[in-house]
């Protein structure tokens, strides 16, 4: 018998949380804000040592970027895919049917859908990854609340495990600067069979030891910090938990800021006259409270929609958040044409701020595509082939 047969159905529009879906809308505006930096060039560039102009406002709005987005976007998104496993055993568990053999099933064709955007796309795709770690966390899935944060230690021993051999293979400056020239040649300039071949050979010798010597470790413990999210029902119902969200986004967010806030070279200086033990646990104090900016906004994200007000006003993101997968898809397909040469060619040529200014527009014709597909259609494209690879039989 089917899954679909035995009951289990994707979610209908009627049966989503309003919540889930502004968060995931919300986290694809700053998945954009980051990768935009990789889609221009200009992350490239900087490392290479010639970066890019940054245009009108100077450096200000890149640093805000790396201060309150980069890492955090992808993250708070790797929260809701980590609450949607816990939502789907739920569910398989309510029926009584094979959770494993569906999750399964589901994370792999999720991972065709990355391998498949990695190749013809664009390669620092993220949904491979989420895939790979979704399998790292399906064993836990079924824990209670409390206990399935024990889970976190557990994987990052793994992960760490399987990244050790990775750990110190940065390129050197040389390399770096090579590597832009590589880029210029096959992205800016080259056509897209040029650019499908340098594509595949990043993907194999770049990024691979990149995923798991980097995403794993960082993106692993949030997966598990939104299953716990769901258990606790602070995803399902956070109206009925204003009181532990308030305490966790005043801690979270306020270290978390902080903790980013402060430039490394700045936190070193500042505690080398200080003893042994008091610096490292300076610095350990502020390493750990880093991630803690993503769990803060995820918790006054959440406060500010048990809210009516703020609730009906955030609501304009949700039809986003129910085409995440089609919009994240779409976002590579309009910047790799604006900036790889069989488009427009402005790779490593237009400015930092321009380039965050191209995604803010693009950002607001998602939200208004959003509304309008949906309007029109149940579900994204995309989440309808994820869903008919998913649940083979429906009804």
């Amino acid at each position: 018998m089917s899954v679909a047969q035995a009951g289990l159905r994707p979610t209908a529009p009627a049966e989503r949380l309003l919540q889930l879906d502004v968060l995931r809308g919300l986290a694809l505006f700053g998945v954009l804000v980051v990768n935009m930096s990789v889609f221009c060039g200009a992350e490239a560039a900087r490392d290479a040592g010639t970066p890019l102009p940054f245009g009108w406002w100077g450096a200000w709005p890149s640093k805000l970027v790396d201060v309150l987005i980069e890492s955090k976007a992808a993250a708070l998104l790797a929260m809701l895919f980590g609450a949607g496993l816990a939502i789907q055993w739920e569910r398989s568990a309510d029926r009584g049917l094979p959770h494993v053999l569906f999750a399964l099933r589901r994370v792999g064709a999720l991972a065709l859908l990355g391998l498949a955007h990695s190749l013809l796309l664009w390669n620092v795709d993220i949904l491979l990854d989420y895939a790979v770690i979704s399998l790292l966390v399906l064993p836990f899935v079924g824990w209670s609340a409390a206990r399935v944060l024990w889970a976190i230690p557990i994987l990052l021993v793994v992960t760490a495990a399987l990244a050790a051999p990775f750990i110190g293979m940065e390129p050197t400056p040389s390399q770096a600067a090579e590597s832009y020239a590589m880029q210029l040649q096959h992205y800016g300039a080259g056509s897209w069979s040029e650019a499908l071949r340098f594509r595949v050979w990043e993907f194999v010798h770049v990024m691979a030891p990149q995923r798991v010597s980097n995403r794993l470790l960082i993106l692993t413990p949030f997966f598990v910090l939104g299953v716990h999210f769901w258990k606790r029902g602070w995803f399902s119902d956070p109206r009925a938990h204003v009181a532990a969200l308030r305490k966790l986004f005043w801690v979270c967010f306020t270290l978390g800021l902080v903790a980013n806030a402060i430039p490394q070279e700045a936190l070193h200086a500042a505690v080398a006259g200080l003893p042994r033990p008091l610096r490292v646990f300076i610095k350990a104090t502020c390493f750990l409270a880093r991630p803690g900016l993503t769990v803060g906004y995820a918790a006054g994200i959440l406060l500010l929609l048990s809210q009516p007000a703020w609730r009906a006003a955030l609501a304009v993101f949700a039809p986003l958040g129910r085409m995440t997968l089609t919009q994240y898809l779409l976002q590579s397909v309009i910047c790799t044409w604006i900036f790889n040469g069989y488009g427009l060619g402005l790779f490593g040529r237009l400015s930092v701020n321009a380039s965050l200014l191209l995604a803010a527009a693009i950002f607001a014709v998602q939200v208004w595509s959003s509304r309008w597909w949906l309007a029109r259609s149940k579900t994204g494209p995309v989440e309808w082939l994820w869903r008919r690879m998913a649940y083979p039989v429906t009804r």
